[in-house]
């Protein structure tokens, strides 16, 4: 194989081999490492071999979202070695506007991985897969599964086989033992893997809230998030908890008055279909369901998975720098994010794929692209990539979908904030380009699923049969956020073209300010402060954060040891006090 990037230096590509019959090469059931038998493609780097039997075949390659996929038909004789030349085509390259890729979370052991004949794949397996969908950046996150196996290749810096544009970091993702229970937890750029007291094992030491491990991680220099973030909703369960709370008499139903007390999904009439003056379970339930597809919206998560949901308790407390996206339902992810910065938390967001578990197709299925302002650095240091992801100088993308410059007032994402000495317009510019092709599926957006809109973006499960179909151009929708809500829009094509947007926003208070594409695209904000004020955009936003709080104590803390109870309650009342400090403050 002669394997050669846009701009001629070999590299490593993605490759999928199919006969005359449409059979994959090499047979997937026979496949061990390099190769993953839960793929239909294959990494190769520049003069490696693949073998395959006489005949004819088409191989379909690209190295990810930021690459054309091209086809080419060639025939392998019995007589000679063939050799095929593979030359690769961008139709866009973030770095010129100098963001360098990333996927936070990825895996080397556990779930679709097997466990025979090694315990997992090794790191070198793992950069050809990182390198060949063109990531930057790769952060395979040691857990439960083949725990004591995998430990063995962290390292406080990057791994050896790092080149300087392609770097591969192994870390920890805190599942499958200690604080699981109450999320699980992405814990980057970590010098020491080895929690006190856990002497090197999965099984001693580790706490069981999230908190103490965040702070530990915070406190060697680390940057920390929750992965897999749509906690969900279950409409019937929010009804029971409405009811449970707040039916002071017993009726199995919220009149008016009862409801006062409430953080209910919409305005009361808006759920008391009937026009009875009471909510029934099953009225609260229905409109639960329907507001769940709206973003945002006021149904709280059901606090029963393994999503982000002591990140109500970690925030506040300062310890949690991003939470994930680009993995699970959309509206759940960026919905539990929404209302955190409505409080004033300079919380962020940053991409993931949570490789092979929530999919197994490829790394980089979410990514982040993070800004370390110029296309001109001679290498790529980690720490300096990792930290400028805490500080959400990027954008979350599925690959296809890009915001190649995002600034308000001249002031980019995580880098300094806007400041108005009185409410008044704001200059919004972007530079936004799609892809021009987009594989039809859930994942993208370009399939809607059959469960309702909250699941768009999701790939934890198949919503429908797997498909080569793509969807060919058509237009996207670049909205302009604050505070949660779109205040601007308009209509891209998805030609791989570079497009200039403008906008001129009025800002009456503090508020946070994004750029978003459903379910593809998404910027960190630019906060814009009023006259010195922090941000206090929504009272209901610090409501929706305490009762879930409540509700997340209630569900879990009989998974928090004895001995480490009463430090978690003193947190989770920090946090009630703290919002409800900032409802008190917020006008709306």
């Amino acid at each position: 194989l002669s394997i050669r990037d846009h701009n001629g230096e070999p590299t490593v590509a993605n490759l999928t081999f199919r006969d005359a019959h449409g059979r994959i090469f090499p047979p997937q059931a026979k496949r061990l490492a390099p190769d993953l038998f839960f793929q239909p493609q294959v990494y190769r780097a520049d003069s490696s071999t693949v073998l395959l039997p006489p005949g004819k075949f088409e191989v379909a390659y690209s190295r990810g979202p930021e690459y054309r996929v091209r086809k080419k038909q060639f025939t392998v004789s019995t007589q000679s070695q063939a050799t095929l030349e593979i030359k690769l085509e961008r139709w866009v390259n973030p770095v010129e506007f100098g963001f360098y890729s990333g996927d936070h979370h990825i895996h080397a052991a556990g779930c679709a991985h097997y466990e025979i004949p090694t315990q997992g794949i090794l790191p070198a397996d793992m950069f050809l897969q990182v390198k060949g969908e063109g990531l930057h950046v790769g952060c395979v996150l040691t857990w439960g599964p083949c725990y004591d196996f995998q430990r063995q290749f962290f390292s406080p810096k990057s791994a050896d086989l790092s080149e300087p544009f392609a770097i591969l970091k192994y870390d920890v993702e805190v599942s499958g033992f200690g604080s699981q229970a109450l999320g699980h937890v992405c814990l980057l750029n970590l010098k020491n893997q080895t929690y006190p007291g856990s002497e090197g094992t999965k099984t001693k030491g580790w706490p069981t809230w999230t908190v103490p491990v965040l702070r530990w991680t915070k406190e060697q220099g680390g940057v920390t998030g929750y992965p897999h973030s749509d906690m969900q909703i279950d409409p019937p369960g929010y009804a029971r908890r409405i009811l449970e709370r707040h039916d002071k008499n017993n009726d199995a139903k919220i009149s008016r008055f009862e409801a006062e007390s409430a953080l209910l999904a919409k305005p009361f009439a808006a759920i008391d279909t009937d026009s009875d003056h009471h909510l029934t379970s099953k009225e609260l339930a229905e409109i639960a369901d329907r507001a769940g597809n709206e973003l945002p919206n006021l149904v709280l998560p059901s606090m029963r998975g393994s999503g982000a949901m002591e990140i109500f308790v970690s925030v506040p407390e300062g310890v949690c720098d991003f939470i994930s996206a680009m993995d699970t339902g959309r509206i759940g992810e960026w919905n539990t994010w929404y209302h955190l910065m409505n409080c004033g938390f300079p919380l962020k967001v940053s991409g993931e794929t949570d490789f092979p578990c929530m999919s197994s197709r490829r790394v980089g299925k979410g990514r982040v692209y993070v800004d370390l302002g110029t296309n001109t650095i001679p290498r790529l240091d980690f720490t300096e990539w990792c930290n400028a992801l805490g500080k959400g100088r990027s954008y979350v993308s599925d690959g296809y979908a890009h915001a190649l410059q995002f600034t308000v007032n001249g002031a980019r994402p995580g880098f300094d904030d806007v400041q108005l000495s009185v409410p008044g317009k704001v200059q919004v510019r972007a530079k936004v380009a799609f892809a021009p092709s987009l594989p039809k599926a859930v994942a993208h957006g370009s399939l809607d699923p059959a469960e309702g809109r909250r699941h768009s973006g999701d790939t934890r499960i198949l919503h429908a049969p797997r498909n080569d179909e793509v969807l060919e151009g058509g237009d996207r929708l670049v909205e302009i956020i604050v505070n949660g809500k779109p205040v601007a829009k308009k209509k891209i094509p998805a030609d791989g073209a570079i497009h200039d947007l403008a906008f001129d926003i009025e800002i009456t208070r503090s508020s946070w300010i994004a750029l978003r594409h459903f379910p593809q695209l998404h910027t960190n904000p630019v906060n814009v402060l009023v006259a010195g004020k922090p941000i206090r955009a929504s009272r209901e936003s610090a409501l929706w954060c305490a009762e879930s709080v409540e509700l997340l104590w209630d569900n879990r803390s009989r998974f928090i040891a004895e001995s480490e109870r009463p430090a978690a309650r003193a947190a989770y009342d920090r946090a009630l006090a703290r919002y409800g400090a900032l409802a008190a403050e917020s006008s709306e």
